[in-house]
This record gives C-alpha cells, sequence and structure tokens, in this order.
C-alpha cells in the first residue's frame, strides 16, 4: 500500500505546483481560494507521504534554520510594529505562504523527472504570459503608463518575473540537443526579452545583462557574449527612438534630475533617506511587517525632512548656486504614498530591525552558497545548467533589489519556487551519491 501512496502523493503534489505556478502567474491578485486549495494540497501530500511511510518526514536543509530565525525575527518585530494585528496578518498571508511552498517542494517533490516537469511547465507559463502581454501591449488591455504590464498590475513585477526565468531558459538552450527543443526556447527568449523591453523598466534591463554576462563567463560561452552584443545593437537600431533614449538614462544620470514627469531620482533619495531616519529611530526591531506601516510612517518622516529642507532653502536664500540648482531638479512636487523602501536591505531594516536584517541576509547568503557549490560540483548534465541559470537568476533579482524590493507577492513567490526547486536538485543528488556509495 505504501509502494503505491507515496508516489501518487508526490505526483499530485508536482501538478498542484504545477497548477498553482500557472495561477499566480495568470490571476496574481485574484483566485485566492483557489490558491488556498493548492496550498491544502500540497500540505496534505506531505502529510500522506508521513503516515504512509509511518515516520516524521522533514527534509534538513541549510535553509531550515535562517528561514526559521528570521521568521521568529518577524514575529518578534510584529509584536512591536506600529499596527500589531496587520503586522501579523501580513506574516500569516505572505510569510507563512512562501515558507509553506518552500518545505512541501522540497519534501513532496522527489526525482529529477519532477523536477524537469516542472521547470519545463514554468518556463511554458511565463512565455505564455509574455505572449499574452505582446498581445495586451498592442491592443491597449494590458498596458499601463505606456509600458507592458502583461497580467501584472505594475510594470516592475512583469519585469522581475521575466529577469526570473529568463537567464534559466538561456543555460538550459545550452545543454538540449534535440533542435525542437531548442527552438522553442530561442522563441522564449525572444518573446521575453521584447516583453522585457517594453516595460521600460532600466533596473531590469540592467539586471539581465548582469545576469547574462554571468552566464557567458561562467559557462565559458563566447558565442553567447558576441550574441548577446549583436542582438544588443540590433535592438538599437530596430526600436523606436523613445526606448534608446530611456535606456540611455541608465548611464546618463543627468536624465533622471531633467525628468519632470516622473522625477524617479529625486523620489529615490526622498525616500532612502526618510528609510534612514526611521532605522535611526527604530534600529533593532523595526517597524513591523507590511506595506501599510511603512506607507504610513514614511509618509511623515518624508514631509518632516522635506520641510527641513524648505526651512533651509529660506535660511540660505540668496544667488542659488549649482548644487541648489540640481536639488531642486531632483526634487520630486508631491510625496508619494509608498509601500517600500525601494532598496531591499533598506526596506528588510525598516521592517525588522537590524537582527532581522542579519538574519535575512544568512538565509539568502545560504541560498547563494549553496547553489553556487552545487552548480560547481554537478557533472554535466541537466542539473547543471539548470542551476548555472538559477544563480544567475538570484544575481539578477538581488540586482533589482538595489533600487527596488522582491519581497512581496507576486514576485517573492516565484523566487520562493526557483529557490524550493534548488534544494530539491540538491537532496536528490545527495540521495542518489548515497545510494552508490551503499551499492559499492
Amino acid at each position: 500500500m505504501q509502494k503505491h501512496i507515496t508516489p501518487r502523493a508526490s505526483l499530485i503534489s508536482e501538478y498542484t505546483f504545477i497548477a498553482y505556478f500557472f495561477i499566480v502567474s495568470f490571476f496574481p491578485f485574484d483566485a485566492d481560494i483557489i490558491k488556498l486549495l493548492c496550498l491544502l494540497t500540497f500540505i496534505g501530500c506531505w502529510v500522506t507521504k508521513m503516515l504512509s511511510e509511518k515516520k516524521i518526514r522533514f527534509v534538513k536543509t541549510s535553509l531550515t534554520i535562517p528561514i526559521l530565525s528570521f521568521f521568529l525575527c518577524s514575529l518578534i518585530a510584529s509584536l512591536h510594529s506600529v499596527r500589531i494585528r496587520y503586522s501579523l496578518g501580513t506574516i500569516e498571508s505572505d510569510y507563512l505562504e512562501y515558507f509553506t511552498i518552500f518545505f512541501c517542494m522540497v519534501n513532496t517533490i522527489q526525482g529529477q523527472e519532477q523536477i524537469r516537469r516542472i521547470v519545463k511547465a514554468m518556463l511554458i507559463t511565463c512565455g505564455l504570459v509574455c505572449a499574452y502581454g505582446l498581445y495586451g501591449y498592442y491592443t491597449g488591455i494590458a498596458i499601463r503608463d505606456e509600458r507592458l504590464v502583461a497580467t501584472f498590475e505594475y510594470h516592475s513585477r512583469i519585469a522581475k518575473y521575466i529577469s526570473l526565468f529568463l537567464p534559466i531558459a538561456v543555460c538550459l538552450f545550452f545543454h538540449y540537443k534535440n533542435v525542437l527543443t531548442r527552438l522553442y526556447l530561442v522563441i522564449l527568449t525572444i518573446v521575453c526579452s521584447i516583453s522585457l523591453i517594453l516595460t521600460m523598466n532600466r533596473t531590469s534591463w540592467v539586471a539581465v545583462l548582469v545576469a547574462m554576462f554571468f552566464i557567458g563567463f561562467a559557462a565559458q560561452k563566447k558565442l553567447l557574449l558576441c550574441i548577446f552584443v549583436s542582438v544588443c545593437a540590433l535592438i538599437a537600431i530596430i526600436l523606436p527612438a523613445k526606448f534608446i533614449t530611456h535606456a540611455k538614462t541608465v548611464t546618463q544620470v543627468n536624465k533622471f534630475f531633467d525628468s519632470h514627469k516622473n522625477e524617479i531620482l529625486g523620489e529615490r533619495f526622498l525616500c532612502w533617506k526618510a528609510s534612514i531616519a526611521i532605522i535611526q529611530d527604530h534600529p533593532w526591531l523595526g517597524i513591523g511587517p507590511g506595506k501599510k506601516n511603512f506607507r504610513s510612517v514614511y509618509q511623515q518622516y518624508a514631509e518632516t525632512i522635506r520641510h527641513a529642507e524648505k526651512q533651509q532653502e529660506k535660511e540660505t536664500a540668496s544667488e542659488p548656486s549649482p548644487e541648489t540648482k540640481a536639488k531642486k531638479k531632483m526634487r520630486v512636487r508631491n510625496i508619494e504614498r509608498l509601500s517600500h523602501a525601494h532598496n531591499i536591505f533598506l526596506h528588510i531594516w525598516v521592517e525588522t530591525g537590524i537582527v532581522g536584517l542579519l538574519t535575512f541576509l544568512w538565509l539568502f547568503i545560504a541560498v547563494f552558497y549553496a547553489s553556487i557549490k552545487s552548480w560547481r560540483l554537478s557533472k554535466a548534465g541537466y542539473e547543471k545548467a539548470l542551476l548555472m541559470g538559477i544563480v544567475a537568476s538570484l544575481i539578477s533579482i538581488f540586482s533589482h533589489g538595489l533600487t527596488d524590493s522582491f519581497w512581496k507577492k507576486p514576485e517573492a513567490l516565484f523566487l520562493w519556487y526557483i529557490m524550493g526547486i534548488v534544494f530539491v536538485v540538491i537532496h536528490n543528488t545527495s540521495k542518489l551519491q548515497t545510494n552508490e556509495s551503499v551499492r559499492k
């Protein structure tokens, strides 16, 4: 009986993970009941496997202690929060979901074939989302502020989504020899790349650029770098002038200062100043998790900073210096109601304090270390290509973190999917090595 129940529970869990990923990709802010049913199914499969095997099944990973430590820090910060019930609700609805996905994947998914099918389904879903985004961009149903948003509310969210899966597709292209599979991966890469360009998200452009250079040097694929540079040059010729102008502002900081429409850098600087001021007043436990907490507290601190700057201007009222003129250009007219600190490290520090930040860093250093170590020790094959792509994806998402936050739904859900896959691969590899040593 056990021989039948365990594989079936694992298979049901696999199909549910694929379905959940598809639902979150196409309905990131809806279908809550279906998502809850999927989560309950994950847990149910895990419990079923334990009952059938008549033992506690909990795969220990190098992330177990960091996750529990970060969870505990977040819980303590919530009890010290400006909105205790809201912060606890954020932990329940967000953090528990992230960790549930990770632990259920590690404890229910087993075998290389299951990983292959899940990754394949994720890449197909990503391609479908981007294809819908391209259709919606030109028909006007998936566009906001002249930027592609696809199934997501904001351009930055679809940009981070693409940044996570595009490097994996590129790495797997070099692994597969089948012509049809390679053709599909080429089409997927082109569709995702065009979609990424249409988001007009400069951070994502830079993040993917960094990831591609990492892949080129790590895999010693000079051809990839040549193709990538050639494609960039071709895109520069084909794209409309507004995209090229937008791209140039990545290296021309003064373009930010001249931006009267969005005044992006001015808002970023004000946000960072306010975040540092919040940290100075709440260094140890932060203000508690949750975007509403940050939004209300940031508003107060930003107003105070703005008022102090105006007072300083009045006191030194004279012929404005070139530096003062530059600062005025940077300044935003209205203080936006931001929900995060536009920097992942400041964001975590503001929400959970210094101890929370340290456990967060511990968590992701452990992820990077495990991913890189496993990739370097893997023999040439599917796992090695997949792990290289995942390392590139992690580099890409952390590049985003310098000017944005990825610690929120739905971006964080996709990230935890990838992290779960890493540790399933690691667990399966160690299990195979153990079995081989026993046979010898």
